[in-house]
């Protein structure tokens, strides 16, 4: 009993300082109830991207905001999660339970292995080493016809049990409820003395070394954890699409996530999930506010996206949340604790 209570009050504490994310995620939980009087039904397949893609920012987020690792691998570990769902319907196996068992185990593995690799090289090597294993794994599945290869292959929606996936809101509350989860195990993590440590190996690792402690434990250790996160939203990414292949684990997808961390906030955990609502919600608007001033330009969005990046980087030091911090939001959402 006082386990359990402690427990609860470690998470309280949690969420009391970690308002903002919890305020988002909150947000997509009553998000339906929104579109549902708006008669706006699409708008709950932008949310579940947006939470799929958050999802993945924050596994990424874990090493590159909290360790300094910069890995231009991490798309990989979406499509193994994806590929886990199709090719186990391939061979006839259809429980979702399964694929997120089957995904947390490969993606750990494959991390397991590109961790120890590349973690022993730092710097522009590291970042290399992760682009070349992803591109290895990229053109593997291209290779491999059976399964669609360059095309890719259509799969059915996983089946949990009792839970029909094909109703569109049971599939949108199963991954608010994986992402509500996730943040509460990388809520955890960050605050332990596991989060901790970590961040000192990424301000001073030769004063971690000094006490006795060996740094690449923790890094490969968050690399796992990181790789299994993206793992889980490629496996729930492919039963929302309905649809796998290899663009989904192409190296411009880790573009994509460091993109997002970078706009919401590097190193704090509200800032990857407000950075995909941002990044996503720009990708449906400025196309269309492009088509109306200069129709020929409407799919180079990127243009304008490019310049308003720049000076969020330049004018707003910790992303969007360090700009609500500069705001004076700070003591409502408690950001501060969160940018340090």
């Amino acid at each position: 009993m006082t386990g359990l209570l402690q427990f609860i009050g470690l998470v309280c504490a949690g969420i009391r300082d970690n308002k903002l994310m919890w305020l988002l995620i909150a947000g997509f939980g009553l998000f339906p109830i929104v579109t549902h009087l708006a008669d706006l039904p699409f708008w709950n397949d932008v949310a579940m991207r947006i939470m799929l893609l958050g999802m993945a920012a924050m596994g990424l987020n874990l090493v590159l905001g909290y360790g300094g690792m910069v890995s231009f691998g991490h798309a990989a570990f979406i499509g193994i999660g994806a590929y886990c769902v199709g090719i186990s319907q391939f061979f006839g196996m259809t429980n979702g339970f399964f694929h997120m068992l089957l995904s947390i185990g490969v993606c750990g593995a494959v991390g397991l292995v590109i961790g120890y690799l590349a973690l022993r090289t730092t710097g522009i090597y590291f970042i290399m080493i992760t682009l070349a294993f992803a591109q290895m794994l990229f053109f593997l599945f291209v290779s491999l016809e059976q399964f669609g290869g360059d095309d890719g292959m259509s799969i059915d929606r996983a089946d949990f049990l009792m839970i029909d996936l094909y109703e569109p809101l049971r599939l949108y509350f199963l991954i608010w409820v994986a992402l509500a989860l996730v943040a509460l195990g990388l809520m955890f993590i960050v605050r332990s003395r596991f989060g901790v440590t970590l961040r000192a190996i990424k301000s001073n690792e030769s004063r971690i070394e000094a006490m006795g402690l060996v740094p690449l434990h923790f890094k490969i250790t968050s690399y796992v954890i990181s790789a299994v996160i993206c793992g889980l939203a490629g496996t729930l990414f492919a039963s929302w699409q309905e649809y796998v292949s290899p663009d989904i684990m192409h190296w411009t997808r880790s573009g994509e996530l460091m993109i997002i961390i970078i706009l919401g906030g590097l190193g704090t955990l509200a800032g990857p999930l407000l950075g995909a609502i941002v990044f996503l919600l720009l990708e449906e608007f400025l196309p269309l506010a492009l088509s109306a001033v200069a129709p020929a330009y409407a799919e180079n969005w990127m243009i304008l996206f490019g310049p308003l990046l720049i000076m969020v980087v330049l004018f707003g030091r910790g992303g969007l949340v360090g700009l609500l911090d500069k705001a004076g939001l700070s003591r409502v959402f408690k950001l501060k604790m969160a940018v340090k």
